[in-house]
């Protein structure tokens, strides 16, 4: 098994907090977020991690050293994350893979499920109420039916949790996809716009997070909450193994 970090963006909407530091190297307690994604990730026995990098990425290469191994997104600042995912084909095709993006948290508890997975999963997240504008998900009992940002808050049966595992069939699938996506072009598409194509010629469910065990850093008042949560390196092996 693979796994893919997406971490070429600029993080604009955290403002200051960004200007000197790519969000994926945010501090959490003793940690900063894409150490603690690696650390999972690792622990869960994933042997090969592929980093995206873009903005200020020497700085992400300096704090993982050789513990993972690297892909440049040149175009980070005019492309969105289907290019960067793209640019890491040659390394990802005919394997079962662990996508997801550089500015999640979650509990190491989820991560390891994947583990036992024999179809392609994508995690997700109950609301009571969902937002416009988020990455939705529209389900069939637990089969995914759509993902995308497009889904109006009314249609939708659970949020993405930004974290999916494709086996090696539909990797191949998707990776398909995007190459048609960056033929046309299409560059500043998020990846869940090819999904569609596993949806369609395959089977990917959906499953579920506990909304305690993940966090995802979009803006100031996200990593404010995430800090508030996780102050001590005993607090993040507390939050580690939630379930």
């Amino acid at each position: 098994m693979k796994a893919i970090i997406l971490a070429a963006g600029m993080g604009k909407r955290l403002k200051d907090v960004t200007l000197k530091k790519p969000k994926s190297l945010l501090e959490v307690a003793n940690t900063t977020i894409i150490q603690y994604l690696v650390t999972c990730l690792k622990e869960i026995g994933v042997k090969k991690i592929y980093i995206v990098t873009g903005y200020k990425s020497k700085m992400i290469k300096n704090k993982l050293g050789k513990s993972v191994n690297y892909i440049h997104n040149k175009k980070f600042r005019s492309t969105n994350s289907i290019y960067s995912l793209y640019l890491a084909k040659k390394y990802l095709y005919n394997s079962n893979i662990i996508l997801m993006n550089g500015d999640i948290f979650l509990s190491k508890r989820y991560l390891s499920k994947v583990v036992n997975f024999k179809s392609s999963i994508s995690f997700g997240i109950k609301r009571r109420k969902y937002s416009n504008g988020e990455m939705n998900i529209i389900l069939d009992k637990k089969v995914i039916k759509k993902i995308g940002k497009d889904i109006k808050s009314s249609q939708s049966n659970a949020e993405s949790a930004q974290i999916s595992y494709f086996i090696k069939k539909d990797t191949n699938i998707l990776f398909k996809k995007i190459n048609q996506l960056i033929k046309k072009k299409c560059l500043n598409l998020f990846p869940a716009y090819a999904y569609k194509a596993v949806i369609e010629k395959s089977n990917m469910r959906i499953s579920y997070i506990n909304p305690k065990c993940w966090f995802e850093i979009d803006n100031k008042k996200d990593l404010l909450k995430l800090r508030n949560k996780i102050k001590t390196p005993k607090q993040l092996d507390i939050f580690k193994n939630l379930k």
